[in-house]
């Protein structure tokens, strides 16, 4: 297949571990023979450029002819409403249906128009209607490493537990500020942990990341269905997060996970717990994210995209009967 993908998160020199998730979909399609082209809306910068992305839809469709158009992003559907002669499939990540008014209004109208609807966990699916696909991992990519040649490359200390925050504390939907309480309510207890504070780095870099920790924590007041959670346990790391998105269900009976409320106390808690857990359940923690494997993902957006490009062009040749029949 030709594939547009039109989205505003896509790894750029500036930021480039935003929207990594995206760039795996689109190589993991080019390594199995599809042609992937990338439409990145940079609308962290203007509003302006989502016009601009529009353009740029219309412009690239009329002169290449694509089998399926696919938005990542709700906002992004709107100007890959322009494309020509190829359906529409979008995927939904979170704040497009939890988060801002602007964002859910426009993933709630375009999933309306749209000639598929992707959503990443049932949570969103209960809010706008769509096939539940949640984003995938590169096992291959995501595998534990040595701890201490992981801590020696990141030049991070050697003898003190490091919880791994890998989320810009910029976000304040990611609540690093809980994360900073609970850590500094456990150096009060007496546990000299550390709170690593990630962001900016190229997701291929992560791998290195998680296996230097001793935990990661994510404190989010809501999520889609985060990759962070399924990276972690794929390099061996224990996980303690909010009960948001999917998570319950990426680690349920997994060991050296917890899940907790936004309450300091109780994340403090189970980081101590999670500090406690050897670091010996690799292939108990990896085989849980066994089926969220990235390559099965994309054989699932491709089951959306030949359903999607049947029906388009079923249309298609009812609408060129129907237009010979009234020529008549």
């Amino acid at each position: 297949m030709k594939i547009l993908f039109v989205t505003n998160m896509y790894p750029t020199p500036e930021r480039p571990g935003y929207g990594a998730f995206v760039r795996q979909q689109a190589e993991q399609l080019r390594e199995i023979g599809h042609t992937v082209d990338v439409i990145n809306i940079l609308g962290f910068r203007s509003r302006l450029n989502y016009v601009k992305g529009a353009l740029d839809v219309l412009r690239t469709t009329r002169t290449t002819v694509y089998d399926v158009v696919h938005a990542h992003y709700g906002l992004t559907a709107l100007p890959a409403w322009f494309r020509l002669h190829a359906p529409l499939v979008m995927t939904l990540h979170g704040s497009d249906v939890l988060g801002g008014r602007l964002e859910r209004a426009c993933s709630r109208l375009m999933s309306r128009r749209a000639d598929a609807v992707i959503v990443v966990s049932e949570e969103m699916r209960q809010r706008i209607p769509g096939i539940v696909i949640p984003c995938g991992v590169d096992l291959n990519l995501f595998r534990p490493v040595d701890r201490a040649e992981a801590r020696a490359r990141l030049g991070w200390p050697a003898d003190k537990p490091l919880i791994l925050f890998p989320f810009d504390p910029r976000r304040g939907v990611k609540r690093h500020d809980l994360a900073r309480a609970a850590v500094d309510r456990l150096a009060a207890e007496g546990v000299a942990a550390e709170l690593i504070t990630v962001s900016g780095v190229d997701n291929r870099e992560m791998p290195w990341h998680y296996s230097a920790a001793d935990a990661m924590i994510l404190c989010s007041d809501w999520e889609g269905s985060p990759t962070s959670v399924k990276e972690a346990l794929a390099c061996d790391l224990p996980v303690v997060a909010t009960d948001v998105g999917d998570v319950r269900e990426i680690v349920r009976g997994v060991p050296g996970t917890s899940l907790c409320t936004q309450d300091v106390g109780e994340i403090a808690r189970a980081l101590r717990a999670a500090l406690a857990v050897p670091r010996t359940g690799r292939f108990e923690r990896r085989a849980a994210v066994a089926k969220y494997d990235q390559a099965l993902t994309v054989d699932k957006i491709i089951g959306v995209y030949n359903t999607v490009l049947a029906e388009f062009n079923a249309k298609r040749r009812i609408s060129a009967s129907l237009t010979g029949l009234s020529h008549r």
